[in-house]
C-alpha cells in the first residue's frame, strides 16, 4: 500500500512539471513607450521608458529581440533618442543592467519583445 502511494505521488510530481520558457497568450502585455537613449544627457543608454497615470517604470529587451526592434525602428545609433511605440511584450522574470551617465549601471525588468511599432 506504501509503494502504491509512492507511487501515485510521483506521478502527480511529474504530471505537474511544465516548460515555463513558453509564453502564453495571458503573458503578453501591451503598452505604449518610448523607445530611448539619454546617455548623452546623463541618463540611461537604450531602454523602454513606459509612463502612466500613476507610475513610470523602464524596461530592457533581451538580446534576441534588438534584431526585432532595429526592423522596426532603424539602427541603435546616436546618444540622445527618443521614438513613441506601441509594444507587445512578455516580462523574462530576469533583470539586466544598462549603462548610464558618469560610469553608473542602472537594473529594470528584461523582457522579450513580441511586437513593436512605431506609433
Amino acid at each position: 500500500m506504501k509503494t502504491l502511494i509512492l507511487i501515485m505521488g510521483l506521478l502527480a510530481w511529474i504530471g505537474s512539471c511544465s516548460d515555463d520558457m513558453e509564453v502564453t497568450e495571458s503573458a503578453i502585455l501591451e503598452t505604449d513607450a518610448t523607445w530611448t537613449n539619454m546617455l548623452a544627457t546623463d541618463g540611461c543608454s537604450w531602454h523602454f521608458a513606459v509612463n502612466k497615470k500613476d507610475t513610470s517604470f523602464s524596461l530592457l529587451p533581451d538580446d534576441a529581440s534588438l534584431a526585432k526592434i532595429e526592423k522596426a525602428l532603424g539602427k541603435l545609433e546616436g546618444a540622445y533618442s527618443f521614438t513613441d511605440v506601441r509594444l507587445k511584450y512578455s516580462v523574462t522574470g530576469r533583470k539586466k543592467d544598462v549603462l548610464c551617465g558618469w560610469g553608473h549601471t542602472a537594473r529594470y525588468d528584461e523582457i522579450t519583445v513580441v511586437e513593436i511599432a512605431r506609433k
